[in-house]
């Protein structure tokens, strides 16, 4: 094998291959030059990513070499052309206008060039890259790895309707749904599939790579999705996690509702938690056209901040959150306005952005804590 490529093309296909390197000192790269185009790809038990770009290729054929050092080659190599060069037992990589640079990199010979998979093209739905990465976003910060319930390492996508894609996050203590309503194909997604963490962060990748639509598919048996746009393509395996029917937790009683300013009450919730102990427990004291917040630390340390609420008059209530649950919802919503719905002490804390993009909605839940 032997290309020639510039070297910002390979630096943005080995950018994005390190989604699928998981354990970067066993990783490997492969290319496959056909055609005028050089294919790169890199796998792990999760995730592959396969890269297609157009370049000059002198020579036909196919190479894998260890990922980590190739992609920090590429890293350090000046501007301009590159020149990839398969010989023997090696990769020889060739840079600079006068081709001044060389690196002989070991090649790995254990490893055949896979294809990637093709999923029917009837799973497959278009969507706005902006609002799926959108949804993403109020919805990854509450998808935790290392979570004591399997169900709170990975987030769920389905359609609730047949025109709304939503994604769910949630760990029992805190629940978080954005979606998006859009036309969708009727044999796309009749099953929700949850996705980790990874998984998720490597689409809202690909989303804020300036495309304006990104093809989502799934294939029939229910363990691979797709997401493709033009020259990138991203295979996750999807989690066999079954996922519990959150709609349980969605309020149903008829609550008090507030509007307050979120950038004001995020940097007033941050002030207070100074004097919480490690439960962040917060407690949010509500009386007419007024709330307090409170944080203590037992035996040792108080704080407390009232605001002003100008449309609030339903009397006292007082109930406990984990505080650093708000400011997690606070530091993803975009709306500078938000709309807290509360009822009980022992009700949910439901926050909505009162500002969208355009056909997206989202919901925050919170489960009150008791405070010993």
């Amino acid at each position: 094998m032997r290309v020639k490529i510039e070297k910002g093309q390979l630096s943005t296909a080995t950018s994005r291959s390190q989604g699928a390197v998981s354990e970067r000192n066993l990783a490997q790269l492969g290319f496959l030059a056909r055609e005028g185009q050089l294919h790169i790809a890199a796998a792990d038990r999760v995730i592959a990513i396969y890269n297609r770009l157009d370049c000059e290729v002198l020579t036909e054929g196919s190479v894998f070499v260890p990922a980590k050092l190739f992609s920090d080659v590429v890293r350090e190599l000046p501007d301009g052309m590159v020149e990839i060069i398969s010989e023997d037992n090696q990769v020889i990589v060739i840079a600079g206008g006068k081709k001044e640079f060389t690196m002989k990199l070991p090649r790995v010979d254990d490893r055949a060039w896979q294809e990637p998979p093709v999923l029917e093209a009837s799973s497959e739905a278009l969507l706005p890259t902006e609002k799926l990465a959108y949804v993403i976003d109020q919805v990854q910060f509450c998808v935790v790895p290392d979570s004591p319930r399997n169900y709170g390492s990975v987030g769920y996508l389905h359609k609730p309707k047949d025109n709304n894609l939503r994604l769910v996050g949630t760990d029992g203590y805190r629940l978080s749904y954005a979606e998006v309503e859009l036309e969708l194909p009727e044999h796309f997604l009749k099953n929700g599939v949850c996705l980790s963490k990874r998984a998720l962060q490597e689409l809202h990748r690909m989303c804020s790579e300036g495309f304006t639509e990104i093809a989502l598919a799934v294939s029939q048996d229910q363990t691979t999705m797709e997401a493709r746009v033009p020259g990138y393509q991203l295979f996750v395996r999807l989690s066999a996690v079954r996922y519990p029917n959150y709609y349980g937790v969605l309020p149903r009683n008829s609550l008090s509702t507030v509007k307050v300013q979120r950038p004001y009450l995020q940097n007033v919730a941050k002030r207070v938690l100074l004097a919480s102990d490690k439960t962040r427990a917060l407690q949010l004291c509500f009386s007419d056209y007024s709330l307090t917040l409170r944080s203590r630390t037992l035996g040792s340390s108080e704080g407390q901040e009232s605001i002003a609420l100008a449309d609030y008059s339903d009397g006292e209530r007082e109930l406990a959150i984990n505080g650093k649950f708000l400011t997690d919802v606070f530091s993803t919503m975009s709306s500078d306005e938000v709309t807290i719905n509360f009822g009980s002490d022992e009700d949910p804390i439901v926050l909505v952005p009162f500002s969208e993009p355009t056909s997206c909605h989202s919901m925050h839940v919170l489960v009150p804590i008791k405070e010993s």
